[in-house]
Formats: C-alpha cells, structure tokens, sequence
C-alpha cells in the first residue's frame, strides 16, 4: 500500500517540481514587466478564477475519485454525467459572477481582468473531470504530466503575450488557453489507455451526483475563501499596491504548496477504503504525517529564509517589502504541510463531513475576523501574520478532532 502511495506520489512530484521551477520564473517575469500595481490586479483576478473554479467543481472531483475508486466499471456514466453537469453550472455560474462584479465593483479594470480569468474555468471543468478518472483509477503518472503540459504552456504563452504589451490582459489569457491544452492531453492519454470516457446523460443520476457531491463542494468553497479571502480583502481595504507586494510573497509560499497536495491526492482512494473500523493503517498514515511532513516542513522554511530574500533583492527590486512578508508566511509552511495531507482522513469518508464542515467554517471565521480587524491598519504584514495564525490554529483542531473521533479505539 504504501508503496502505491510513495509511486503515484512522485510522479505529482517530479512533474510539480518541473512545473513549479517554471512558474518561479514565470511569477518573476510576470512581477517585473507588470509592475507592483498591475500585478496586484493579475493576482486578484487569478484568486477569482480559483475561487469560482472551487464553486463550480463543488466537489464533484472528490465524488467521482471516491466512487470509481470502489467501482471502476462506473466511470463510463458518472464522467459522461460529471462533465455536462460541470458545463452547465459554470453557464450559469459565470454570468451570476459577472452581473454581481459590475454592480459592486467600481474598478473596471478589475471587473474587466476578473471576467477574462474566470473564462478559464469552462475548459477547466472539462479538464478536472478528466483528470479525475487518472486519479481514481490510481494513473497518477498520466496526470502529472497532463499538468505539466498546462504550467508549461501556459507559462510560455504568458511570456509571449506580456513581452508584446498585453499587459495583465495577456497573462490572464494565458490561463484560458493553457487550460485548452490541459484538456487536449488528458483527452489524448484516455484515448490512448483505452478508457471508456462517455455514456448516456441519466438525469437521475444528477441528483444522486449533486448530493453527494455536496458536502465536499462546501468544503473546497469554504478552503479557497480561507486561501484567498486575504488577498481579496486587501485589495478592496489597500489597494493594488499593497495586494501586488503581498501577492509576490504569497506566490512563494504557493510555489511550495504542491508537496503536501500530490501526497493528498494520492492518499485520498486509499484512505476511502480504509474507512472499516477495523484497519489500523489510518493511525499509521496519522502519525507517519505528523512526523515526516512536520519535518520536511521545517527543512523547507529554513530554505526559504535563506534563499528567498536574496531573490527578491536580486531579480524584484521594486517588491522589496515583500522581502518581510515572505519571511512572516514562511512560518506557517510546517503546519500546512501536516494539516493539507491530514485532512484526507476525515475527508476521504462521509462519516466525518459535518464535522468538517464545522471545522472549516470555524478556520474561515477565525481568518475573516482578524484580516478585518488588522489589515486597514497594518496591510500586507497583518494578512501574513494572519495567515500564520489561522495555520496553527487549523491544524490543531484538525488534529483534535482526528484524535478523538477517528482514531480513538483503533
């Protein structure tokens, strides 16, 4: 078993680390040629397009991971019912979002930047239900480079389109078209597996998906406002500057974040099927967590401490307030690193949801309340410190609720 999870978990490695290497530079070009205000407008409407893209996937990727897991012969049908599903909502999803943004926003550059990025999520709701099939079906290896394609194409694109004056614009375009790509290889890769992708649409099938779906989409909205409801708060509350020096940081500390999530993605079928009340293997994965992410975690932000401010000093200099901020975030990379791959023991069954739905909406308050109450005063530096904090505080009720209500008797 742990095996399987240490193979599937290096392929999303290797592949992230290729991609991730690029996007480093990428986020530099970008930062560079963009300026901090334009930039910061780049990056609010990127937290957009993550934002809508969690509501319209609304757990979806998780259901069909969990259910072709136990039963691979259901793929044909639940993929064919996912993707129209998908389509459908992000329809109706994205004109909701663009009548909602010209009515409240009063920047219509932002409007403007905000609806090209979340253009991105149609292909984008192709392109996850696919790559959900690579995944319950443990083919990680098909998924990481299909992923690899995307950051890589769309990394070059960017280059071409800002290099030529299209600004913001340009890099915002780069995310539609590198999601094009996206669902072009995963196509390709199914095709060349021979893996049955399409069956009849069941409208009864719908309501059996949405419900089951539910809990999960809750989730991923309630994670995506915890990861960006800083940025978006400090745009609105400071301004473009103040967004783009925090969002130069804040893009470090993402670079990293992908360790954590490729061991997720792959522990999620099997820890689905450890849920029997019997198997001690999730108090093994528990406490194998906690000691080696913990650690690798640190080894991390020691890393970043002393790397990172040479980079911004070297290649951003007009970020250099950002040389602060990355320090301040890079405190809350060990707790991320425990907490990202130890939520997939509550999340990988139903039994747990309500809990974690309470859980994160607790984080989420905690989050909300004191980027509120400190960023008009302290700007960028109090959305890292808050971060840290909501860190901290995440993981430890995370655990607390692990320790008493899965592991307890096992």
């Amino acid at each position: 078993m742990y095996g399987k999870i240490l193979k599937n978990t290096s392929w999303l490695i290797i592949a992230q680390i290729i991609t991730k290497a690029v996007s480093f530079f990428y986020v530099i070009f970008l930062a560079r040629n963009l300026g901090v205000e334009n930039f910061g407008l780049y990056i609010v409407a990127i937290s957009y397009f993550s934002l809508i893209s969690s509501i319209a996937d609304f757990g979806v990727s998780r259901y069909v991971v969990r259910e072709v897991a136990k039963d691979h012969q259901s793929l044909p049908e639940i993929l064919s019912n996912i993707i129209f599903l998908r389509v459908t909502l992000m329809a109706v999803i994205f004109a909701l979002f663009a009548l909602l943004m010209y009515n409240i926003d009063p920047s219509k550059t932002r409007v403007a930047l905000s609806l090209v990025a979340v253009l991105a999520v149609l292909p984008q709701a192709v392109a996850i239900s696919l790559d959900s099939a690579f995944v319950a079906l443990q083919k990680l290896s098909f998924s990481a480079i299909s992923l690899s394609f995307y950051n890589i194409f769309s990394a070059a694109i960017g280059f071409i389109l800002v290099s030529r004056g299209f600004g913001a614009f340009g890099a915002v375009a780069a995310v539609i078209l590198g999601q094009i790509i996206y669902v072009l290889c995963l196509f390709f890769f199914l095709i060349k597996q021979r893996i049955p992708l399409f069956s009849k649409i069941k409208e009864n099938l719908f309501k059996e998906i949405i419900l089951g779906s539910l809990p999960y989409g809750l989730l991923g909205i309630l994670g995506l406002l915890y990861f960006k409801i800083d940025t978006l708060l400090l745009s609105y509350l400071k301004g473009s500057y103040d967004t783009g020096i925090y969002g130069a940081a804040y893009k470090f500390l993402e670079a990293i974040i992908f360790v954590p999530s490729s061991l997720s993605i792959a522990l999620f079928p099997v820890l689905a099927r450890l849920h029997d009340g019997k198997n001690t293997g999730l108090k093994n994965i528990y406490f194998k967590i906690l000691i080696f992410m913990g650690g690798l975690g640190v080894i991390v932000l020691i890393g970043y401490l002393v790397v990172l401010p040479g980079v911004i000093k070297l290649f951003l200099p007009k970020f250099l307030p950002s040389i602060e901020v990355v320090k301040i975030l890079s405190l809350s990379i060990p707790f991320m690193f425990i907490h990202i791959p130890l939520s997939q023991i509550i999340l990988s069954t139903d039994r747990y949801l309500q809990g974690v739905v309470k859980l994160s909406l607790a984080s989420l308050f905690f989050n909300i309340l004191l980027n509120l109450i400190f960023i008009p005063k302290f700007s960028f530096l109090a959305a890292a410190w808050v971060t840290v904090a909501s860190d901290v505080f995440s993981l430890i009720i995370i655990a607390i609720y692990i320790q008493r209500n899965v592991l307890r008797g096992r």
